[in-house]
């Protein structure tokens, strides 16, 4: 196995959690001396070739929207793969949508193997989102035939798929999200006081998210608690809440920031795609979401030795040491959530002893080194 195919339906430019590992993990492939290609779409004006770090990245033209371009993305991908079989070994498909079944016919066909990658977490990954939809479980129904091995990022999904009976079929292997943890790593305490005042932050207790803003994310439930906590305490806590991502919930989130009176204590940066100064600012990570795969942003967040607060879910579940590295908590529990802000307002050093183990677990589990040791061996399987 010296080649390896990456099949995903966004890739970079776009920015995503899907999309920096698709990327992150190609490039560490490469240093390995394994030939990775990335096929994908070609969205936002991207050139359809280019060598990108070492990595072949083929985008193939986007025609129509939605299901259309779904099934011609599908269909021109199977070609593709058909007609440069020489050029892989292996197909490794990011994400069980439509690209999933042109990889699973083409390399039948072809005699290669295939590797599907399970994103999200239960609830919002692909396999339930698709038994909603005609097509989607026309979809489902073609795994059940193929019995593809999928990669699964959490206990909770690998114990709910694994003993599901109309998916007992599937060959399930539990994985990891990595992260370059040589990249991502924690600053001196006075590279932090810099960073905190670049983005004007100073003398706080920055607590950061970093992520699609979405309904399954519950950061306007999040503020909500914020703001009641800044409405209960008579000296107000030095802390401050920022919010670096994009999406539906957006403008809900903005209105609850105005009408709670918190624009002194929330601020919302957009989308960004350089994400260094604000872990580097940060002192406490929070993913109060109902519903996770494994995280990127907690991992890099851990990485450059950030706390965590995040809620009893998915790949959390493992990466957070209740007590050592951050706490978790119940989504749909406001006190618990108050409850651990307090706990990190009161005691500023109570962030730093527990970043510490976070970076320490983050290099000891989650390297993008050892991830991709995990890979090859699932690879020469």
């Amino acid at each position: 196995m010296n080649s390896v195919l990456m099949l995903i339906s966004n890739f970079y430019p776009a920015v995503g959690g899907a999309e920096k590992q698709a990327l992150e993990i190609s490039v560490s492939l490469k240093l390995r001396g394994i030939n990775v290609t990335a096929l994908t779409r070609r969205i936002n004006g991207a050139v359809s070739e280019e060598n990108l770090k070492g990595i072949f990245v083929k985008r193939l033209p986007v025609i129509g929207s939605g299901i259309v371009d779904s099934v011609f993305f599908m269909l021109e991908a199977f070609f593709y793969l058909l007609f440069h079989a020489r050029d892989y070994g292996i197909i490794h498909v990011h994400l069980a949508s439509s690209p999933a079944v042109a990889a699973l016919i083409a390399g039948k066909i072809l005699g290669k193997k295939v590797i599907i990658k399970l994103g999200g977490g239960r609830g919002v990954d692909e396999i339930t989102l698709s038994m909603k939809t005609l097509s989607g479980r026309m979809k489902l129904a073609f795994f059940r035939i193929m019995k593809p091995d999928m990669l699964i990022m959490n206990d909770e999904t690998f114990e709910w798929l694994k003993n599901t009976g109309e998916f007992s079929g599937l060959r399930l292997t539990r994985f990891r999200n990595g992260v370059d943890t040589g990249r991502y790593s924690p600053v001196s305490y006075s590279e932090k006081i810099s960073a905190k005042h670049k983005l004007r932050l100073e003398n706080k207790t920055v607590f950061l998210f970093v992520g699609r803003l979405s309904p399954e994310k519950r950061i306007v439930e999040f503020v909500e608690a914020w703001g009641e906590i800044l409405a209960e305490e008579l000296v107000k806590p030095g802390i401050h809440l920022a919010l670096v991502g994009k999406g539906p919930e957006e403008k809900k989130i903005k209105d609850a920031v105005e009408k709670l009176n918190l624009r002194e204590s929330v601020s919302m940066f957009g989308q960004q795609i350089e994400l260094l100064p604000y872990y580097q600012a940060a002192d406490v990570f929070i993913l109060p979401s109902v519903s996770e795969g494994l995280s990127n942003s907690m991992l890099e967040a851990m990485s450059c030795g950030l706390a965590i607060m995040a809620s009893r879910t998915g790949g959390a579940k493992e990466a957070v040491e209740e007590g050592v590295n951050g706490f978790l908590f119940d989504p749909f529990n406001r006190q618990d959530e108050k409850r651990i802000i307090k706990l990190f307002a009161g005691d500023r050093n109570l962030a730093v002893k527990m970043g510490e183990k976070s970076r320490e677990i983050a290099v000891k589990e989650y390297s993008m080194s050892k991830v991709t040791d995990e890979l090859i061996k699932i690879y020469q399987k």
